[in-house]
């Protein structure tokens, strides 16, 4: 049955703008007049801000914690400088991968963000931001990949910002000083926990960029010696319950090592399907170049359940000619919902790439 959602709940809109990225974070609040967001990509911005204004609707006071653009590809950012100038949604601060693109999308951004006097932080990993229970991680851009921007050395795909929330059940700042309370020490098994709560949103990140990330997160193991054998746990740092699926689910988005070390129950592709052909010998074969078959394959090896926003790849079959997704292969917008310290649920709604839909749930 769905359950309610509450003023303490961590709400992920992934909205349906075909190929391309926009997605809403509704941040944890005391109550719900007090929610505020972050925005994360924003790809057909008259729908976002659609969207939006429907999520404040009947709420005096809006407001944009911050927007995050993951990297400055078009189908990322253009969307992006109308809510800098709207004086309902300019963000208090706009979160940078450091990549400099010479468009003139990106250029206006930076113009807009000079006048409206927005605070600039440029990423890189490791970067953390607090908003009570909810603490949000920056697993990338690794500096030694953000070095080479520069000349060009990395991709700028590659340079995509992609972040970890995690929604506790307690205070994150709180939860992290216990490892220096001798009364109440931090577990493993705490941590290992929280993998129930965690969200990554992959931007476009690709081969070069999760190599870093594993590098730079890797498992971790420990052990004690009692009277008896060796005890080994184990710890993934990048764990999680959802991903948001890198590049569309192109076939650079992710190795399917990562797939397993992440071992996610939902994987979402914000895609549109986008045909393309392979020549082999004399013949050209269709091939699916988003999402890419590559991609899928490795998600479905993970046992992860996979929604696309444009319905292409819960309308497909399985070899018995069942339904891959039965209940969810129309186009729409994924609604998440992370209670704290809890298992996430989701429900896709109807809406196509252009218009919201008529009313978003407040059960999930």
């Amino acid at each position: 049955m769905p359950a309610l959602i509450k003023p303490g709940d961590l709400i992920i809109h992934i909205l349906n703008v075909g190929h391309g990225d926009a997605i809403i974070v509704g941040l944890p609040a005391r109550n719900e007049d007090e929610r505020t967001y972050g925005l994360v990509d924003c790809y057909k911005g008259t729908k976002v801000m659609k969207y939006m204004n429907k999520l404040y609707e009947n709420k005096t006071k809006k407001r944009l914690e911050f927007i995050c653009a993951t990297h400055p590809h078009g189908d990322h950012i253009s969307g992006i400088e109308m809510f800098i100038r709207n004086s309902d949604y300019c963000p208090r601060e706009f979160w940078d991968s450091g990549f400099r693109h010479a468009s003139g999308t990106y250029r206006d951004i930076l113009i807009a963000l000079l006048e409206k006097q927005v605070k600039m932080i440029r990423v890189s990993s490791g970067m953390e931001w607090y908003f009570g229970k909810l603490r949000i991680t920056a697993l990338s851009p690794s500096v030694v990949l953000r070095n080479q921007y520069v000349t060009y050395g990395v991709d700028m795909n590659n340079a995509s910002i992609v972040l970890r929330l995690e929604h506790h059940d307690e205070n994150v700042l709180l939860l992290r000083s216990r490892q220096y309370d001798k009364e109440h020490p931090d577990t493993p098994e705490e941590e290992r926990a929280a993998g129930n709560s965690v969200v990554i949103l992959a931007g476009d990140a690709e081969f070069d960029a999760w190599a870093q990330i594993s590098s730079e997160y890797p498992k971790l193991e420990t052990s004690a010696v009692f009277q008896g054998p060796l005890v080994k746990k184990m710890l993934s740092l990048l764990n999680c319950h959802i991903i948001k699926v890198a590049h569309h689910g192109s076939k650079h988005s992710a190795p399917l090592d990562m797939y397993e070390k992440m071992s996610p129950s939902l994987a979402v592709i914000s895609c549109k399907k986008t045909p393309g052909t392979l020549t082999v010998g004399t013949k050209s074969v269709p091939r699916d170049r988003f999402p890419h078959l590559s991609a899928i394959n490795a998600l479905e090896e993970c046992k992860a359940e996979i929604l696309t926003t444009d319905g292409s790849y819960e309308s497909q079959t399985w070899p018995d000619r069942t339904l891959k997704g039965p209940n969810s292969d129309h186009p729409g917008t994924i609604m998440i919902v992370v209670s704290p310290g809890g298992k996430p649920r989701w429900v896709k709604l109807c809406d196509d790439r252009d218009s919201v839909p008529p009313t978003i749930p407040t059960t999930v």
